[in-house]
Protein backbone atom coordinates (compact mmCIF):
# COMPACT_ATOMS: atom_id res chain seq x y z
CA UNK A 1 0.00 0.00 0.00
CA UNK A 2 1.56 3.26 -1.08
CA UNK A 3 0.72 6.54 0.58
CA UNK A 4 1.94 10.02 -0.11
CA UNK A 5 2.51 12.18 2.94
CA UNK A 6 2.83 15.81 1.99
CA UNK A 7 5.24 17.68 4.18
CA UNK A 8 6.96 21.03 4.17
CA UNK A 9 10.68 20.94 3.38
CA UNK A 10 12.99 20.69 6.37
CA UNK A 11 16.39 22.24 6.94
CA UNK A 12 17.74 20.12 4.06
CA UNK A 13 15.33 21.77 1.60
CA UNK A 14 13.95 18.41 0.46
CA UNK A 15 10.20 17.89 0.20
CA UNK A 16 8.07 14.83 -0.43
CA UNK A 17 7.95 15.66 -4.11
CA UNK A 18 11.74 15.40 -4.39
CA UNK A 19 11.60 11.79 -3.25
CA UNK A 20 8.46 10.85 -5.20
CA UNK A 21 9.59 12.30 -8.54
CA UNK A 22 13.32 11.52 -8.49
CA UNK A 23 15.00 8.68 -10.36
CA UNK A 24 13.98 5.17 -9.18
CA UNK A 25 17.61 4.43 -8.22
CA UNK A 26 16.88 6.41 -5.03
CA UNK A 27 15.12 3.33 -3.65
CA UNK A 28 18.32 1.29 -3.90
CA UNK A 29 20.45 4.12 -2.50
CA UNK A 30 18.16 4.80 0.45
CA UNK A 31 17.83 1.08 1.17
CA UNK A 32 21.62 0.80 1.35
CA UNK A 33 21.86 3.90 3.55
CA UNK A 34 19.11 2.83 5.95
CA UNK A 35 20.41 -0.76 6.20
CA UNK A 36 23.92 0.55 6.87
CA UNK A 37 22.55 2.78 9.61
CA UNK A 38 20.86 -0.23 11.20
CA UNK A 39 23.93 -2.47 10.95
CA UNK A 40 26.32 0.19 12.25
CA UNK A 41 23.90 1.53 14.86
CA UNK A 42 24.65 5.05 13.72
CA UNK A 43 22.28 7.82 12.68
CA UNK A 44 23.79 11.05 11.32
CA UNK A 45 23.44 14.06 13.62
CA UNK A 46 21.75 15.92 10.76
CA UNK A 47 18.75 13.56 11.10
CA UNK A 48 18.08 15.17 14.48
CA UNK A 49 18.18 18.76 13.29
CA UNK A 50 15.10 20.74 12.47
CA UNK A 51 13.64 24.17 11.88
CA UNK A 52 11.24 25.28 14.61
CA UNK A 53 8.41 27.49 13.41
CA UNK A 54 5.97 29.16 15.82
CA UNK A 55 2.36 28.59 14.83
CA UNK A 56 -0.48 30.82 16.07
CA UNK A 57 -3.16 28.81 17.89
CA UNK A 58 -5.85 31.48 17.82
CA UNK A 59 -5.58 34.19 15.14
CA UNK A 60 -8.18 36.34 16.91
CA UNK A 61 -6.37 35.97 20.24
CA UNK A 62 -3.56 38.00 21.71
CA UNK A 63 -0.73 37.39 19.20
CA UNK A 64 1.94 38.83 21.49
CA UNK A 65 1.30 36.14 24.11
CA UNK A 66 3.54 33.06 24.07
CA UNK A 67 0.53 31.04 25.26
CA UNK A 68 -1.05 31.64 21.84
CA UNK A 69 1.69 29.79 19.98
CA UNK A 70 2.74 26.21 19.50
CA UNK A 71 5.90 25.09 17.81
CA UNK A 72 6.10 23.00 14.66
CA UNK A 73 9.41 21.36 13.86
CA UNK A 74 10.28 20.77 10.23
CA UNK A 75 12.62 17.78 10.18
CA UNK A 76 14.81 16.64 7.30
CA UNK A 77 12.86 14.58 4.75
CA UNK A 78 15.29 11.67 4.85
CA UNK A 79 14.99 11.41 8.63
CA UNK A 80 11.19 11.33 8.33
CA UNK A 81 11.46 8.65 5.66
CA UNK A 82 13.87 6.64 7.83
CA UNK A 83 11.49 6.92 10.78
CA UNK A 84 8.59 5.73 8.63
CA UNK A 85 10.63 2.75 7.42
CA UNK A 86 11.61 1.86 10.99
CA UNK A 87 8.00 2.09 12.17
CA UNK A 88 6.85 -0.15 9.33
CA UNK A 89 9.65 -2.66 9.92
CA UNK A 90 9.53 -2.79 13.73
CA UNK A 91 5.90 -1.94 14.44
CA UNK A 92 5.23 -5.37 15.94
CA UNK A 93 7.94 -4.93 18.60
CA UNK A 94 7.28 -1.25 19.31
CA UNK A 95 4.27 -1.73 21.53
CA UNK A 96 3.13 0.75 24.12
CA UNK A 97 1.43 -0.16 27.40
CA UNK A 98 -2.27 -0.95 27.06
CA UNK A 99 -3.11 1.81 29.56
CA UNK A 100 -1.41 4.49 27.47
CA UNK A 101 -4.00 6.52 25.60
CA UNK A 102 -2.10 9.59 24.43
CA UNK A 103 -0.15 9.68 21.18
CA UNK A 104 -1.66 6.36 20.15
CA UNK A 105 -3.63 5.53 17.04
CA UNK A 106 -7.36 4.86 17.58
CA UNK A 107 -7.28 6.08 21.19
CA UNK A 108 -8.59 9.30 22.65
CA UNK A 109 -9.36 11.04 25.91
CA UNK A 110 -12.69 9.17 25.97
CA UNK A 111 -10.81 5.88 26.43
CA UNK A 112 -8.92 7.26 29.43
CA UNK A 113 -12.12 8.62 30.98
CA UNK A 114 -13.87 5.28 30.48
CA UNK A 115 -10.98 3.45 32.19
CA UNK A 116 -11.04 5.81 35.17
CA UNK A 117 -14.81 5.41 35.50
CA UNK A 118 -14.51 1.62 35.41
CA UNK A 119 -11.81 1.65 38.12
CA UNK A 120 -13.99 3.93 40.26
CA UNK A 121 -17.01 1.67 39.78
CA UNK A 122 -14.97 -1.40 40.71
CA UNK A 123 -13.71 0.07 43.99
CA UNK A 124 -17.10 1.58 44.82
CA UNK A 125 -18.68 -1.87 44.50
CA UNK A 126 -16.02 -3.18 46.91
CA UNK A 127 -16.96 -0.34 49.35
CA UNK A 128 -13.38 0.89 49.27
CA UNK A 129 -12.15 4.39 49.86
CA UNK A 130 -10.95 6.05 46.67
CA UNK A 131 -8.48 8.91 46.50
CA UNK A 132 -8.01 10.52 43.11
CA UNK A 133 -5.47 13.08 42.04
CA UNK A 134 -5.66 14.83 38.70
CA UNK A 135 -2.74 16.67 37.21
CA UNK A 136 -3.27 18.95 34.24
CA UNK A 137 0.00 19.09 32.35
CA UNK A 138 -1.48 20.40 29.11
CA UNK A 139 0.59 23.58 29.38
CA UNK A 140 3.69 21.96 30.86
CA UNK A 141 5.72 22.22 27.65
CA UNK A 142 4.78 25.90 27.35
CA UNK A 143 6.45 26.56 30.71
CA UNK A 144 9.74 24.86 29.82
CA UNK A 145 12.76 27.01 29.12
CA UNK A 146 13.05 26.08 25.44
CA UNK A 147 16.54 27.50 25.08
CA UNK A 148 17.85 25.15 27.79
CA UNK A 149 15.79 22.22 26.49
CA UNK A 150 17.02 22.48 22.90
CA UNK A 151 20.64 22.89 23.97
CA UNK A 152 20.57 19.65 26.02
CA UNK A 153 22.21 16.69 24.33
Amino acid sequence: MACLILAAPGIDGLSTEHIVYCHPIIIVQLTCLFNSMLVLGYVPDEFGTGVIIPFIKNATGYISSTDNYRDITLSPMLSKLFELCMLLRFNDVLQSPELQFGFKENFSCAHAIYTVKEVLNYFNKQHSTINITALDISKAFDKVNHFVLFNKR
